[in-house]
């Protein structure tokens, strides 16, 4: 072979193990990705307030053979504003921040706890709708929209109906928009001094008073007419509901009554028949003695046997009769403690309902607040800042809570949004502004 031939080979080999550690070295780069793009798909979906839950609690019961699901605990919940689940028979269960797996347990455990059981129930939890995030800024319709797991920045702003346009700058929109949105804040309004009255009654029914006691956030406006059919409507029930249940409890204590004028009656026909039993035997003895000495015949004795026997089948008969009527009467004082522990069981699951409702009550009126200060101010602003710098490049930013601290991340278009999230859509130049994203108690969300 010439030196040059062997020059040319060479070259070639030092190229082809060149490319050979160039694929080596991309391969390997994409295995890393992939197994970083794996482990955060594997990070458990921590839960949060306004996070539906649906809950099913079962156990095994091995005398029957069978597996027992606990209905109270079984359904559809809530996470409340505090971060907390409010669950029939364990009352609130802190969720926010923990996977439905741990929350699970949780249940599981304080649920052997309270009752005592010797083994943890199972529990499982599935979320059945994610809490909503919310995008404002540069997008066509600024709000709060449903999640949907894998949701992306650029999937969010598609959501706000895509990119605000020049065509998408008028403040008549925001005068609808402002004017719409103070519609849903009196909305809210009304609806939630309902649930407050709502709350106050089935607590007066819980506590056993005599009559509603209304916050004072309801108290004050009772002069207002609407104000004052809604406490009217309320007291009214509260009257209805306890009348109710003190007619169904008189009900049953004139049954017991019943059953305690028969009980007595059975003793004194009991009586009754003891002494004619003990008379017939008093008789049948002297008869007995006369037949054996040959002063009686024999059929007299025989007729008094079958009136013995049939004072003590009488005797038996009123004794059964006895036993039936204590029997029903301890059914009907049980009936009394179910129906007591029914109405307070039915109340609790209603109470933690209504307090769920004033909770995403006051999420919905804060969000509310936070649209009316955008189509008011930051809108307008905004949209006299962006006029000059529409063709300025895009920036994303994503403001997520973390516990009691605020985290404002710079994000892509591919960066993922998690639940509770807001996004913030502007333009590089532009003048945002620096108010918080839903302002609590501003003067221009006022209703």
């Amino acid at each position: 072979m010439s030196l040059r031939s062997f020059q040319r080979a060479s070259s070639t080999a030092t190229s082809g193990s060149a490319r050979l550690r160039r694929l080596a070295t991309a391969w390997l780069a994409a295995v890393a990705t992939i197994s970083v793009a794996t482990a955060a798909l594997a990070e458990p979906y921590l839960l949060g307030p306004e996070d539906k839950l649906k809950i099913r609690v079962y156990d095994w019961r091995a005398s029957s053979s069978e597996v027992h699901e606990w209905a109270a605990l079984t359904g559809e919940f809530v996470v409340g504003a505090s971060g907390n689940v409010s669950l029939p028979l364990l009352g609130e269960v802190p969720a926010a921040g923990k996977s439905t797996g741990e929350l699970s347990v949780l249940i599981g455990e304080k649920l052997q706890a309270s009752i005592g059981l010797s083994n943890r129930p199972d529990a499982s939890v599935e979320v059945s709708t994610y809490r909503p995030f919310y995008i404002l800024g540069m997008v066509a319709t600024p709000g709060q929209y449903p999640y949907k797991p894998g949701l992306t920045v650029l999937q969010a702003v598609s959501t706000a109906g895509g990119v605000l346009r020049v065509s998408d700058f008028g403040l008549l929109g925001f005068q609808r928009d402002s004017l719409l949105n103070r519609g849903d804040l009196r909305t809210l309004s009304v609806e939630r001094l309902a649930l407050l009255a709502r709350e106050a009654r089935l607590n007066a029914e819980l506590d056993d008073k005599e009559t509603i006691t209304f916050p004072k956030e309801i108290a004050s406006q009772a002069e207002t007419p609407q104000v004052a059919q809604m406490m009217r409507e309320e007291q009214l029930l509260f009257e209805a509901r306890k009348q109710a249940l003190v007619s169904q409890v008189d009900a049953i204590n004139q049954t017991k009554k019943l059953l305690g004028s028969e009980i007595e009656s059975l003793k004194a026909k009991g009586a009754s028949l003891q002494r004619q039993l003990d008379l017939a035997k008093q008789e049948l003895d002297n008869v007995v003695g006369l037949v054996s000495k040959g002063l009686a015949v024999a059929s007299r004795k025989l007729a008094l046997d079958q009136s013995v026997s049939q004072f003590e089948s009488n005797s038996l008969d009123i004794d059964l009769l006895r036993l039936r009527a204590q029997q029903d009467l301890s059914k009907a004082d049980r009936d009394i403690a179910d129906l007591n522990n029914k109405r307070r069981n039915d109340i609790l699951t209603e109470l933690s309902d209504v307090r769920s409702k004033i909770a995403l009550n006051t999420e919905k009126t804060q969000t509310t607040q936070g649209l009316i200060y955008n189509a008011e101010v930051q809108a307008p602003q905004a949209a006299v800042a962006q006029l000059g710098n529409f063709n300025s490049k895009l920036t994303y930013t994503i403001i997520r809570r973390a516990g009691d601290k605020t985290q404002t991340i710079a994000a892509t278009e591919g960066d993922s949004v998690s639940p509770g999230d807001v996004v913030r859509v502007d333009r590089v130049g532009s003048s945002p502004s620096n108010s918080e994203v839903v302002p609590r108690g501003s003067a221009s969300a006022q209703p």
